[in-house]
């Protein structure tokens, strides 16, 4: 019987999904509170003068974002979340639709993706053949995600750089309303 041989591990490794004890519901829950507490600071930021008890109220909120474990534990939620164990990640739904518009043949080059907000470097592996990714995100949790903020992209060093940008998730975590659309708004000039 040949000797079996063990699986290296990577330098930097995400968390795995099969090694969370999170239920979905969890996960779910952490990640909408966090939604609500961003938006709740946001209003309470954009009042433009603070009282005494908005000042508690923003102090709270700060708090229990901390107690939730921060920006690092909303993106481990998040990542649990595109575990096969719970669906997959949304990458498998935009695989489709770009599929369904014939963009996987006879290319003559691969197309472009920008991935806005990823979780995991890895998305697109499954189709390098006709995908080039690029994945960033605002804090970046691997060496192959670009940490950028993507409403401070340089719109004219970008323009036309990409065939498609994923927004996923990440119009979730914007909690200001002009801030989402902004998202819409520069999408336009970076697509070619």
């Amino acid at each position: 019987m040949p000797k079996s041989r063990k699986r290296k591990l990577p330098i930097v490794s995400i968390e795995s999904a099969t090694n969370n004890s999170s239920t979905p519901l969890s996960s779910r829950t952490t990640i909408r509170r966090f939604h609500v507490l961003l938006k709740q600071r946001t209003q309470l930021k954009a009042t433009g003068t603070l009282n005494a008890g908005s000042v508690q109220a923003l102090a709270d909120i700060e708090d229990e974002i901390e107690t939730l474990g921060g920006l690092e534990q909303y993106q481990r939620m998040s990542a649990v979340g595109q575990g096969t164990d719970r669906g997959g990640g949304s990458e498998k739904v935009l695989i489709g639709w770009l599929k369904e518009f014939g963009l996987h043949k006879d290319r003559s080059s691969k197309l472009r993706l920008l991935e806005v907000g990823a979780l995991k470097p890895d998305n697109y592996n499954t189709c390098v053949t006709w995908i080039d990714s690029t994945p960033i995100d605002l804090r970046s949790r691997h060496p192959s995600i670009i940490e950028q903020d993507f409403l401070q992209l340089d719109v004219n060093e970008n323009r036309k750089k990409w065939d498609a940008i994923s927004l996923s998730l990440v119009l979730n975590f914007v909690p200001e309303p002009k801030d989402r659309g902004m998202f819409f708004v520069r999408c336009i000039p970076n697509i070619a």
